[in-house]
């Protein structure tokens, strides 16, 4: 962190910070020289305060003077700029500016936070994204918080939002994600620190289901041959429906052996995390594609796996569903949300195509496959995203290692 002390005479840095009902403002908390953030003194205390803005001061011709600074990361390029003007002004070499219309800014209501900041997820994420954390603030927060300003929020209020989500009925995992969103809102904004470790929800982190070899078996036995390579694509690229549904001829490099992930612009398509990734593929499918591009005499700019009309397809889960059902592999115990029953058509909530990306991490995993490597392939931002997949690992050695050891020896 900068030093500021060699401004403290020039343009002090103060906080206006919440006590009481009211909002004054308090000197920082300097330690070696340091600013110690959202840290500030009051009555003689060094107190933490995270809500509240930062601001300049200082005096000119007797006045005291005060500006607000956007954000903790400009407070010291503030405070140099100032001082330089101030000494330009002292020494006759710059007439003194303008006193500023208002010492204190408008507040940030919370209305204004929350539409500014959809408004960036909707120009900077994706839209799913969007459609995501729209209905969280739109709806679930500006009910759950009671006050006015973005500048009010304290740890109670993210509490009561966390116990107002579990009565509309979310589960766990559910209140968890949507907790993430909110506490995002208030970081844009500069509030950070509103939870304790304690506070977040609890769930159980499962172990991620795949597909066993006997299900993939039956799946591609009763396929089609354009079901089938759908069927083995998904499994043997990992990829996600996103990305399936936009994979052009194009991504696929025949001599290399790799299919990737990129942009498309004309369908407004963007990897996730903004990253896009090569991911190798078997020979035999590699061989497969090309019959069918062959078959298609196929441009690249086209589509691996579009829709009758050649674009995106978004109803590939209805393939696999379908291919499951003429199987026989339904559980027939499933019943959607509107009443269809997997024991009387393609239903059944064991098939979704995100079920392969699980099964590709944990065959993978099994084999071999470093986890590093596999991040990459998978395309997640955080290693602990793909080390969920470990936890569904038997090595063969360890299972060797079971059957020969001494408790296996009671059972025989």
């Amino acid at each position: 962190m900068a030093r500021a002390r060699q401004y403290a005479d020039r343009a002090n840095i103060i906080k206006m910070v919440k006590l009481n009902g009211k909002w004054p403002f308090a000197r920082i908390v300097e330690r070696n020289g340091r600013i110690v953030r959202d840290h500030v003194w009051v009555d003689g205390r060094d107190e933490h305060h995270p809500e509240g803005r930062y601001y300049l001061e200082w005096y000119e011709n007797g006045k005291r003077r005060r500006q607000p600074v956007e954000s903790y990361d400009l407070l010291l390029p503030a405070a140099r700029a100032k001082s330089i003007e101030l000494n330009a002004v002292r020494a006759g070499l710059m007439a003194v500016p303008e006193a500023p219309v208002a010492s204190v800014p408008t507040r940030l209501t919370v209305d204004a936070a929350i539409d500014q900041y959809l408004e960036y997820i909707r120009k900077h994420r994706s839209l799913r994204t969007y459609r995501t954390y729209r209905p969280v603030l739109n709806v679930l927060f500006r009910n759950s918080y009671a006050k006015t300003y973005v500048d009010e929020v304290t740890r109670e209020d993210i509490l009561k939002f966390t116990s107002d989500c579990f009565d509309q009925g979310l589960v766990p995992r559910t209140v968890y994600d949507r907790l993430v969103t909110v506490l995002q809102l208030f970081k844009r904004h500069g509030y950070k620190g509103l939870v304790e470790a304690s506070d977040w929800p609890s769930y159980v982190e499962t172990i991620r289901p795949i597909y066993e070899s006997e299900e993939i078996a039956g799946l591609l036995q009763h396929a089609n041959p354009y079901e089938a390579i759908l069927i083995k694509f998904c499994l043997t690229s990992g990829f996600r429906d996103c990305e399936i549904r936009f994979v052009t001829w194009r991504d696929v490099d025949f001599r290399n052996f790799v299919v990737r992930v990129t942009a498309k612009p004309i369908w407004k398509f963007k990897p996730k995390n903004y990253e896009e990734r090569a991911v190798p593929l078997p020979g035999a499918m590699i061989e497969q594609l090309q019959q069918l591009r062959a078959q298609r005499n196929a441009t690249p700019a086209e589509l691996v796996f579009p829709n009758s009309k050649g674009k995106p397809n978004s109803l590939h889960i209805e393939v696999v569903k379908d291919v499951a059902y003429r199987a026989k592999l339904n559980c027939g115990q499933c019943v959607t949300k509107h009443g269809n029953r997997c024991a009387e058509g393609p239903y059944c909530q064991r098939f979704y195509l995100h079920k392969f990306r699980h099964t590709f991490a944990t065959e993978h995993l099994r084999h071999g496959i470093d986890i590093r490597t596999l991040q990459g392939w998978m395309g997640h931002r955080d290693i602990q995203s793909t080390m969920v997949y470990l936890k569904g690992i038997q090595s063969k050695d360890a299972l060797a290692k079971v059957n020969g050891g001494s408790l296996a020896a009671y059972i025989a």
